[in-house]
């Protein structure tokens, strides 16, 4: 089996300066990340500078290398059982090189190349990263005994350390290439929505699929045993920085895109010490990097953590204790958290790639975390029969463009008896991106868009008299707040409407703020349509985007009657705040349910979590493959019991406390 698969993985990532390289002690390096408790580093190899004596000429060789050498300090951390992963960076290079190579660079539409403190940018489709940057990986490879590869700021940047912002890549080699794939030229600058942009992208990840797979073939011919990201192993980064909106359920989201649907592959999402570019020696809060920590954990993740410099010399440490304390959390039940799978029946489906904010995706996020509803996250792109095998409910938050065959998997989900919850303008686009009037997607119903609004400022849905048994949750607050965006469609004539919309009226002066009967129209608020042995459920607004930029009880008490009333989903009733993630995962025959608790967010600020004490938690039948219950423990100090089972379709289990996380077994 390759090293990988159930490794118990607790990475620390050393990005190293040229000058941690000037006075580094091998033995010491290791130590120091033995101690911690780490069984994976990631540290400084090749690509802009050369960590190594390198002999070739398309990278520039670090003028430090007066410490013990790269080889000592793979030798040091594989004689402590640390796997050690190459981090590379082929996305500059020094102004030298492009000097002689000025081919290699990325270029504006003005043909001007961006240099940032002398690092010249590079395009994905130069000759650089099409055949040099492959000789620099055999050599290092060939050289040193990596475990795994990593390669830093893959892609075609388009904006610089500064957050300046350049536009695509305007090279002679990608206006060829596009040309030829198109017959179209590059857009001047990033415009979603745009058709001609929209072709643009796809061709860029069709670059980059081809690019990744040449990395992945050349790496494995060298040695199939060393893990390369994004194929073995998935990375990615909870981080923050000036002027970034915070997301606090970000580690959660990112180990769960990437381990419901990756299973054995390690899902290493890195929880970054510091709180910008600009100020990489000072640590975010170490409440926040706790939080990420668990959260990891709790979403099948790995832990991982991202320091500058080493941690001998790394003098803000604020960050270190909370790390420490998860990490020997995990070094005790490492083997009941090597096997973990989700035991989750919802899918959440994104749309967009995983470094773009989505606040479709995040509201929805926000949603079913607070309602707490277990569920499993992927993109639009990895859908799979595999990933959906299990699940009875697949979200798609306003998803524009569906490949052909991810229509084709979520029509069959749902004829097969799952529910498909769609909101926003889902499935407008075809493959080449034009515009649809009958969409592909027929689960949901529609047989016609009609028009999409972008401008609506006081329009309105009512929950009439004939809806209000469906909608329980609403019962004090009939009119529902769909915001600016609302798109009118037509449906099949056995579909299901409920609510109707009051159009836009009058909200100024006070006097004024009276609708008619002019205003009310018939269409619906949400609809739902049987389609083979299940159904689809259209909500003609994005409820995700106006949960996730405005947080009311309006919007949530909505969704959540969508969810338990029309969905079919059973809760998982507690009175637990909904200040608490919860997870459902597997380990063998055994179910583990994790906690975490998020009270200690408060605005961008984060403190020590508020204990929520007494908790008590009825947990479906469904969730269990076992139809009795042998014992229930907590492995993070709480005091758990079982509850005699007189519910024929429920669990009950009772906390006593629940501080920052914790962790109940169900045998």
């Amino acid at each position: 089996m390759a090293w990988w698969k159930q490794y118990p993985w607790r990475m620390v990532q050393t990005n190293l300066r040229e000058s941690d390289m000037e006075d580094i002690n091998a033995k010491k390096y290791a130590q120091d990340l033995a101690d911690f408790g780490a069984t994976v580093v990631m540290l400084n190899a090749a690509g802009i500078i050369a960590s190594y004596d390198t002999k070739l000429s398309c990278q520039t060789k670090s003028s430090c290398l007066h410490g013990d050498s790269l080889g000592d300090i793979l030798k040091a951390c594989h004689e402590q059982g640390i796997r050690v992963i190459a981090r590379t960076d082929f996305s500059k290079v020094r102004m030298e090189l492009y000097n002689e190579h000025p081919d290699w660079a990325y270029r504006t539409r003005d043909n001007e190349i961006v240099s940032y403190n002398g690092d010249v940018h590079v395009c994905p489709n130069s000759p650089y990263q099409q055949k040099y940057m492959f000789d620099i990986l055999k050599e290092v490879l060939t050289e040193y005994p990596f475990d795994g590869v990593f390669c830093n700021m893959s892609g075609f940047l388009v904006t610089d350390y500064s957050g300046k912002y350049y536009g695509p890549c305007h090279c002679e080699h990608c206006r060829r290439k596009f040309k030829e794939q198109t017959g179209l030229d590059i857009p001047e600058r990033d415009l979603p929505g745009d058709p001609v942009y929209m072709r643009y992208t796809a061709f860029k990840n069709r670059c980059m699929a081809d690019h990744k797979k040449k990395i992945y073939e050349t790496i494995k011919a060298i040695n199939p045993e060393i893990a390369v990201n994004g194929f073995d192993y998935i990375r990615s980064e909870s981080n923050t920085d000036i002027g970034r909106q915070p997301w606090m359920y970000s580690a959660s989201s990112n180990s769960r895109m990437t381990s419901g649907v990756s299973k054995n592959r390690p899902a290493d999402n890195a929880c970054v010490d510091f709180i910008g570019f600009r100020y990489r020696d000072i640590s975010v809060s170490p409440a926040l990097v706790e939080l990420r920590h668990w959260q990891n954990l709790a979403n099948s993740g790995c832990l991982s953590l991202y320091v500058m410099g080493r941690l001998d010399n790394h003098r803000d440490v604020s960050s270190f204790g909370p790390t420490r304390k998860v990490f020997a959390f995990h070094a005790a039940h490492e083997d009941i958290f090597a096997h973990i799978t989700s035991a989750a029946k919802t899918v959440l489906v994104h749309g967009l790639p995983r470094s773009y904010p989505d606040p479709e995706a995040q509201g929805w996020i926000r949603i079913l975390t607070e309602s707490h509803i277990p569920f499993d996250e992927v993109l639009a792109s990895e859908l799979s029969e595999e990933g959906l095998e299990g699940k009875s409910l697949l979200i798609l938050g306003e998803i524009k463009h569906l490949s052909g065959k991810a229509v084709r998997l979520i029509d069959d989900f749902a004829a097969n008896g799952g529910t498909v919850l769609a909101d926003g303008e889902t499935g407008v686009l075809t493959d080449t991106f034009q515009q649809l009037q009958t969409p592909a997607l027929k689960c949901l119903g529609i047989t016609q868009y009609r028009t999409a609004y972008h401008d609506r400022m006081s329009s309105m849905f009512e929950i009439t008299d004939a809806d209000a048994k469906y909608f329980p949750r609403c019962k004090d607050n009939p009119y529902i707040m769909p915001g600016a965006d609302l798109t009118l469609v037509q449906t099949r004539d056995d579909t299901k409407h409920f609510l109707r919309l009051i159009g836009e009226h009058p909200f100024g002066p006070p006097e004024r703020c009276i609708y008619t009967e002019d205003d009310i129209t018939e269409d619906a608020g949400a609809f739902v349509t049987t389609f083979g042995r299940g159904k689809g459920i259209y909500i003609p607004w994005k409820c995700g985007t106006v949960y996730r930029n405005l947080g009311y009880q309006n919007t949530l008490s909505f969704v959540q009657d969508i969810l338990f009333e029309l969905s079919d989903i059973r809760p998982i009733t507690s009175n637990l705040t909904p200040m608490t993630e919860m997870t459902l995962c597997r380990t063998g025959r055994q179910l583990l349910l994790q906690l975490v608790n998020t009270s200690g967010v408060f605005g961008n600020s984060y403190f020590e979590p508020v204990p929520v004490r007494h908790i008590c938690l009825n947990i479906p039948k469904i969730y269990f493959e076992a139809t009795k219950i042998q014992t229930v423990r907590a492995l993070n100090g709480g005091k758990v019991q079982l509850q005699s089972e007189k519910d024929p379709d429920n669990i009950c289990i009772t906390l006593d406390e629940l501080k920052w996380y914790e962790a109940i077994l169900i045998e």
